[in-house]
C-alpha cells in the first residue's frame, strides 16, 4: 500500500509544476494510457486508463482509478465521448502509452496517431506499441494496481536500454511513416497471465500498416544490432550445437561497428551488404574446466550462428515488405533516376540483402 501511495505522489508531482498558466489539478482526469481496437462491427473502440482526481473540500482530494470506453466509426470524436462520461476535464493528449490491437494496426495507425501529434499540449514522447490480440485486455490489466500504463512504460524503456526494442516515440514514428523508402518496427506486447504483460518481440510495419509478421525478442535484438541501434547493452543466449543443447552460451555485446553498402549492378539488381563486428563479454558457458577454452573456435561458431539467424531475419523482413534498413530512402538519395522508375512496394522484395556477423570475445569472466 505504501508503494502504491508513493507512486501516486510521484505521478502527481509531474502535473504540479509551479507555472503561471498551470491547469487546476482538482476535478481533472489524467489519462496515463489509452488503447485502440477494431470491434467485430468494424468500429474503433478506445479504452482509457485514467486517474480521476476529485476535490473533497478542506484541501482534501480523492484519487480513483478508472477504465473508460468509447466507440465510433473513426477516431474523430472519441475524445468528446470520453469527456462526456466523466466529471471534470479529460486530458487525452498526455497519455504515456498508446496501445493498438493487431487487427486494427493492420488497417493503419496514422489516423489513430494524428490527434496526439496535432495537439499543442500533446506528450509527443509517448510510447506506441502493438498488442497481440485486443489491446484493451492489456490496458485493463491489474485494475487494483493502477496505473498499469506506467508499468508498461517502464517495461518498454527497460527493453530499449537492453536493445530488445527500438527507441521510438510518437514523434519519431510519425516522421518515419511519412518518409518514403523506410519502414518502422514497433514493440509487440502480449498478455502472458491474467496479471502479467510481456514483450513478445517487435511488429514489422509496412508504411503505416502492421504487416502481420513479427520477430521474437531474441530476433529483434539481433535486428537492432544490424540496424546499428545498440543501446546500453545487448544480451543474447545461443545454442551452439543443436545435438548437444548443453553447448550453449550467453553473452553481452559491449561494442559494435556496422558497415552497410548498397550497390546496383548492371542489370539493375539492388544489393545491400550489412556487416557488423561485435565485441562481446561471455556471461555463461558451461564447460569442462580441465580443458582450455578455445576462444577462436567459439568466435567462429558464434559468427556463423548469428549470420545464419541474421539471414532468417532478413527473410522475414522481405516477406513483411518491411524496409527497416531504409534501403529505399538511400536509393532515392544516391540513385534518384532509378528511384523514380521503381515501384518500391513491388521491388523491395527483390532486393538482395547480405548480412555478415563477426564476433570477437573481449572478456570471458574470472574463471576462464
Amino acid at each position: 500500500m505504501k508503494k502504491k501511495q508513493l507512486l501516486i505522489l510521484i505521478i502527481l508531482n509531474l502535473f504540479l509544476a509551479g507555472c503561471w498558466d498551470q491547469h487546476l489539478l482538482v476535478n481533472k482526469t489524467f489519462v496515463n494510457g489509452i488503447s485502440f481496437d477494431l470491434t467485430e462491427e468494424g468500429k474503433i473502440q478506445a479504452t482509457v486508463r485514467s486517474l480521476n482526481i476529485k476535490g473533497k473540500g478542506g484541501g482534501q482530494i480523492e484519487i480513483e482509478d478508472e477504465l473508460i470506453y468509447a466507440e465510433r466509426p473513426s477516431p474523430v470524436g472519441l475524445s468528446i465521448d470520453i469527456d462526456n462520461m466523466v466529471a471534470g476535464e479529460v486530458d487525452l493528449h498526455q497519455a504515456h502509452i498508446v496501445l493498438i490491437g493487431d487487427e486494427l494496426a493492420k488497417k493503419g495507425i496514422n489516423q489513430l496517431l494524428e490527434p496526439f501529434y496535432r495537439g499543442k499540449e500533446s506528450n509527443i514522447t509517448k510510447k506506441i506499441a502493438i498488442s497481440k490480440g485486443k489491446a484493451e485486455t492489456i490496458i485493463s490489466t491489474e485494475i487494483e494496481k493502477s496505473p498499469i500504463a506506467f508499468f508498461i512504460l517502464q517495461t518498454i524503456e527497460g527493453a530499449e536500454k537492453a536493445t530488445y526494442l527500438p527507441d521510438e516515440n510518437i514523434l519519431t514514428v510519425w516522421t518515419k511513416i511519412l518518409t518514403p523508402g523506410k519502414d518502422i518496427i514497433l514493440p509487440y506486447l502480449e498478455k502472458i497471465e491474467p496479471d502479467r504483460i510481456g514483450i513478445a518481440g517487435v511488429a514489422l510495419m509496412h508504411g503505416e500498416k502492421f504487416s502481420g509478421e513479427t520477430l521474437s525478442k531474441e530476433q529483434s535484438s539481433l535486428l537492432l544490432l544490424l540496424l546499428d541501434q545498440l543501446n546500453v547493452t545487448s544480451r543474447m543466449a545461443l545454442v551452439l550445437d543443436q545435438e548437444q543443447e548443453e553447448r550453449s552460451i550467453a553473452f553481452f555485446t559491449r561494442k559494435m561497428k556496422r558497415d552497410m553498402e548498397i550497390t546496383v549492378d548492371k542489370s539493375g539488381k539492388i544489393i545491400c551488404s550489412v556487416d557488423i563486428k561485435m565485441q562481446i563479454e561471455v556471461n555463461s558457458y558451461p564447460q569442462d574446466f580441465k580443458e582450455d577454452l578455445n576462444i577462436k573456435e567459439i568466435e567462429k561458431e558464434l559468427s556463423e550462428e548469428l549470420t545464419k539467424q541474421a539471414n532468417e531475419i532478413i527473410t522475414t523482413l522481405l516477406q513483411a515488405n518491411c524496409d527497416a534498413f531504409g534501403i529505399g530512402m538511400k536509393i532515392s538519395t544516391k540513385h534518384p533516376d532509378l528511384w523514380k522508375k521503381l515501384n518500391w512496394d513491388e521491388e523491395y522484395k527483390n532486393v538482395q540483402i547480405e548480412p555478415k556477423v563477426n564476433v570477437k570475445i573481449i572478456k570471458t569472466g574470472n574463471v576462464y
